[in-house]
């Protein structure tokens, strides 16, 4: 079955190749009035490019057909030179590297390249070959097949790539994404087509040579706007332009010149499309990096915020331990040694019992302040604005002849109790620093919301931050904690010190 299948392919295959061959090589034989010519114009590009798009199994079909169309030719005297057999053979070189190498690249502007690489070898066996042996000059035989070649080969792929991707979406049952011929494409190369014919007809003889833009501009357009696809595409719709053209007004008085002008618009056609699905791809490439990075950032911002979280709801069960083991067991011993002290008259006894009570006051008192910095208590007993006229007072700017200005202009607290502690912390930290290395007069801290934010800004007219500060919960802790919670903040240079936070009123839905 298998062999049978094969065989029934091939022979479907040869029958459609010699049709289409025949219907190539009579139109180059209008063009170039020489039989020889015709066969290296544009059925040596059909053949090149079938050779390379389909199996190998399928090329001895392909070199008998042609061989037999052209030995046919020759007995009807359409092609007087024998040496025209070797042309077919001579594309199997080109054909055998390029299919060896079509795997190793799978985008569309690759194997495009890598097609025209082997139309440009292709081109220079067939003039180091054949040429010599022809009655044309060598530069008419290499004209000749690239023009063909770079004519058809690209043009081949571009249908060979639609009717392929056509039976995946059948076998498949889904539609692809972005399908080599659109009919938005197709509409627009009619429309195109429809337009030079018009302008071919009505220009006046004198300004024919205006034809040029109608030819090239087409070419451009349909490159930038779809790409490869549309810049083959459009260098076959303007070959026919240019043919029409040259039949209807002689804007092309010589064969050479009509090759050359019909290779260098496809060059140019194609050429357009290369670079902007090349530079399609890349923008693709870089909008899937940037949307990894994205998400990769919104990972590493959640996790952050959720540390953030455990740390203040961990910092708040040892407070709790604190408090309550703790302190009950420091008031228990102060109990106990007081009624030690009480009941004993011996000296010593109540000494040490005075030395327990003192121990005890000061173990009490080394609680309280690791409580203040583990979870502040005050955060749990008054509003926000109370808590940091409580913070700064402890500083004691007043008795230090610091002017301290509180502007806390919230509506209302954050209900977000990590949101409050962080703003907490962070005027903690800050007011420690002025306090420490400053040597400021004056220090203002304001506090006020804005839509989805709210904003901290404190700011002193000391000697301003001149080495970083690596102790307590520092500018670095205060960064991490700031862009956990999804905000960023802001440090203005000297004179004086000024740091501007900015956090979302909402950090767990917000941080990017």
């Amino acid at each position: 079955m298998p062999q049978a299948r094969h065989i029934v392919l091939s022979l479907m295959l040869a029958l459609f190749f010699a049709l289409g061959w025949l219907a190539l090589w009579t139109i180059g034989l209008w063009l170039s009035q020489n039989g020889q010519q015709a066969v290296l114009l544009l059925p040596a590009g059909l053949h090149l490019a079938l050779m390379i798009l389909l199996p190998k199994r399928y090329w001895a079909a392909l070199l008998l057909v042609e061989a037999v169309l052209i030995s046919w030719l020759q007995l009807e005297h359409l092609i007087t030179q024998p040496v025209m057999l070797l042309s077919p053979l001579l594309s199997v070189l080109p054909a055998w590297i390029c299919q060896s190498q079509w795997h190793r690249y799978t985008l569309y502007w690759q194997r495009l390249i890598l097609l025209l690489a082997a139309v440009t070898l292709n081109t220079l066996l067939q003039g180091a070959i054949i040429g010599p042996w022809l009655e044309e000059a060598v530069t008419q035989t290499l004209l000749a097949s690239f023009t063909g070649g770079v004519l058809l080969t690209p043009f081949i792929y571009l249908i060979y790539e639609y009717l392929k991707q056509q039976h995946l979406s059948d076998m498949l049952a889904q539609r692809m994404p972005d399908p080599p011929l659109r009919t938005s494409l197709l509409i627009w190369c009619s429309v195109i087509f429809a337009i030079g014919v018009c302008v071919q007809v009505s220009i006046a003889p004198d300004m024919e040579r205006l034809l040029l833009i109608f030819v090239f501009l087409p070419n451009v357009v349909m490159a930038y706007r779809f790409g490869w696809q549309g810049g083959v595409l459009s260098a076959i719709v303007g070959s026919v332009l240019i043919t029409l053209t040259r039949q209807a007004s002689g804007a092309f008085h010589d064969l050479r010149e009509l090759e050359l002008f019909l290779s260098t618009q496809a060059l140019l056609g194609i050429g357009l499309g290369i670079a902007v699905s090349r530079q399609q791809q890349l923008a693709q490439h870089l909008q899937r990096y940037r949307q990894q990075l994205e998400k990769e950032l919104q990972a590493r911002h959640r996790l952050m915020a959720q540390l953030v979280d455990t740390e203040e709801q961990v910092r708040k069960a040892i407070a709790r331990e604190l408090h309550d083991e703790i302190g009950q067991n420091i008031t228990a011993i102060q109990i106990q040694a007081m009624l030690v002290a009480r009941g004993s008259d011996a000296p010593a006894a109540r000494q040490a019992a005075g030395q327990i009570s003192d121990l005890s006051r000061r173990i009490h008192h080394t609680t309280r302040q690791l409580l203040r910095q583990i979870r502040p208590p005050v955060l749990d007993e008054m509003a926000l604005d109370k808590a940091l006229q409580h913070l700064a007072a402890e500083f004691s700017f007043a008795d230090r002849g610091i002017d301290f200005q509180l502007h806390y202009r919230l509506s209302a607290s954050p209900t977000d109790e990590t949101l409050t502690f962080t703003l907490y912390r962070v005027v903690q930290e800050l007011l420690n620093n002025i306090s420490k290395h400053a040597g400021a007069r004056q220090v203002v801290v304001t506090l006020e919301e804005k839509p989805g934010l709210l904003t901290l800004s404190v700011s002193d007219d000391g000697i301003g931050i001149t080495e970083p500060v690596v102790s307590g919960f520092g500018l670095r802790g205060i960064e991490e904690r700031v862009r956990a919670l999804g905000g960023d903040w802001q440090l203005l240079p000297p004179p004086g010190t000024c740091i501007t936070v900015n956090l979302p009123t909402k950090s767990r839905e917000t941080a990017p």
